[in-house]
């Protein structure tokens, strides 16, 4: 009987133990949307000038030189009122396909830094961007799994515009200049309805998820919230 009495006691204070060494998770806060918006704006500013600094020092040939100098010549004579509207539009239309086509090296650039600074960037640096660093937001998996270069990659393609930009490249080296106009008009306003929707999502939904969150199972939460990892990895 009293053999028994120690073992329960034993039990007990085991018992005991366990419940006070249990670590209880505490929720992750979600980033607040103005949050996020700012950190979207702040990355898009900061990476228009990193891509401007970088793709100055690439040589432009002379057809691009004289088209941009072209379509400052149009933008004066419209301004000066020289140019009615209608012809304006359909002359800076028709200029700035003959320069997309010019500066495909300087789309490609941009495509690739827009890569590092979405996907590699943040993928060694605990999930962040510098506008979500200042922001002191973060970029999880909904599920606690560590945040992979896909998932990342996957993301910014739908929200960052970076699969639109790539299949505009491939469309103004492959199709005539009537088809990648309307081509290009017709997936830049897909790529906005995509951003209007997320935004309305992330909003008003409960898990404030937008499209591009909901594909990879992703959230923005407060950074001082989550244990920070190392690294993140290549893996899904």
């Amino acid at each position: 009987m009293k053999k028994k009495n120690v073992y329960d006691k034993i039990k007990d204070d085991e018992e005991k133990i366990k419940e006070e060494n249990k670590v209880k998770k505490s929720p992750d806060i979600k980033a607040m949307f103005s949050q996020r918006v700012l950190a979207f704006l702040i990355d898009l500013v900061l990476l228009s000038m990193i891509t401007s600094l970088i793709t100055m020092f690439i040589p432009m040939n002379d057809t691009a030189t004289k088209l941009y100098e072209e379509q400052n010549r149009v933008l004066e004579d419209y301004v000066a009122g020289n140019v009615p509207m209608e012809e304006y539009v359909n002359q800076m239309i028709d200029l700035g396909y003959d320069i997309s086509k010019q500066t495909v090296i300087i789309s490609i650039v941009g495509v690739v830094i827009s890569l590092l600074y979405y996907v590699v960037y943040p993928c060694y640096n605990n999930g962040q961007t510098f506008g979500k660093k200042l922001m002191k937001i973060k970029i999880k998996k909904t599920n606690d799994k560590e945040l992979s270069m896909n998932d990342l990659l996957i993301r910014s393609m739908i929200n960052n515009s970076i699969l639109v930009n790539i299949i505009t490249i491939a469309l103004v080296l492959f199709l005539s200049k009537d088809l990648y106009l309307s081509m290009s008009s017709l997936l830049s306003s897909v790529q906005y309805l995509v951003l209007i929707i997320s935004l309305i999502m992330i909003a008003f939904t409960k898990n404030a998820q937008g499209l591009h969150d909901k594909v990879v199972h992703t959230e923005v939460v407060m950074a001082d919230t989550v244990k920070e990892d190392v690294l993140c990895t290549s893996e899904n």
